[in-house]
């Protein structure tokens, strides 16, 4: 059952957020895909996962390369939240943890979705699919799908996205917007195999990654502090000296600049969500650029 105190933030998000969410079109006008259609858009490299029948042989042929023709996507488009519901996303030091800024974030989209009356489904995975609704034309049950998503105990063990992404590429079979939501704390190498580049060649994918305070700096004071990996429950004691909190940043920076790179290489946009800030606002922050893009 959904705590109160998350279930009030839910209902402020159906009451007012949702409201402004609609006004920036979360549904198929928010998205950049390119698919198929009758106007020229662009020209780009071939990637893994690409039409053939959309190479452009003209220019392949002077470049010596494959190159594909893009045109505006005449169709409607799904929306789909996948969702980690992993043991790490039920870290929280600050007022919110990642799984209750996972729980805003999903019911942000899926009442905006009713708003929109566009179609929605949901993904839930953790090191394997536990749970997966298709696209349908979103209802007045998005406080069930809420509650189940919430009831959701993974078993403990790793945090596995390449599952997820390849049965997100083999079960959707419309063009749709799909929303990626995880910390991406795996011990994968998700932008390896292609599998997300696949995902992204067919669908408009978005990172979605919460971050909670503790995982990108140490806390005040002095003495140590004993940190716990939720996942493996391995323990460690850590000082709080200077050295010690300068490496501790600076892992976590590199794991940072690490995904931001990895979304750029697929390509897909993503958006980096605070738990100790407004996370429907962030959201909208992402959705706005997209619109003046």
């Amino acid at each position: 059952m959904i705590p109160d105190h998350v279930m009030n933030e839910l209902r402020y998000v159906e009451m007012y957020a949702a409201k402004k969410i609609h006004s920036l079109r979360v549904g198929a006008h928010a998205s950049r895909l390119r698919g198929s259609g009758f106007d020229f858009q662009d020209l780009r490299p071939y990637r893994p996962g690409d039409d053939v029948r959309a190479i452009d042989w003209s220019v392949t042929a002077r470049m010596n390369a494959p190159y594909v023709r893009e045109t505006r996507a005449e169709c409607e488009l799904d929306v789909m939240i996948a969702l980690d519901v992993s043991r790490s996303m039920e870290l929280g030091t600050s007022h919110a943890s990642k799984k209750e800024v996972l729980a805003v974030i999903t019911a942000s989209l899926l009442f905006s979705a009713l708003s929109d009356q566009v179609n929605v489904g949901f993904l839930a995975f953790a090191d394997r699919v536990l749970d997966f609704s298709p696209p349908r034309r979103a209802r007045t049950d998005n406080w069930v799908i809420l509650e189940r998503l919430w009831a959701l105990a993974p078993q403990p063990g790793p945090t596995m996205l390449k599952p997820a992404v390849r049965a997100l590429a083999a079960r959707l079979k419309r063009v749709t917007v799909v929303f990626l939501v995880s910390d991406f704390m795996t011990d994968e190498d998700v932008f390896d195999g292609g599998d997300l580049s696949v995902l992204s060649a067919r669908h408009d994918v978005i990172a979605v990654v919460p971050e909670d305070p503790a995982e990108l700096s140490l806390p005040a004071g002095r003495g140590y502090v004993r940190l716990r990996d939720l996942e493996s429950g391995r323990a460690k004691a850590i000082g709080l000296s200077q050295d010690a909190r300068a490496a501790y940043g600076e892992r976590a920076r590199q794991h940072r600049e690490s995904l931001t790179r990895g979304f750029y290489r697929v390509p897909m946009d993503y958006v980096f969500v605070r738990t100790d800030e407004n996370p429907v606002e962030q959201l909208m922050s992402l959705l706005a650029s997209r619109l003046r893009a």
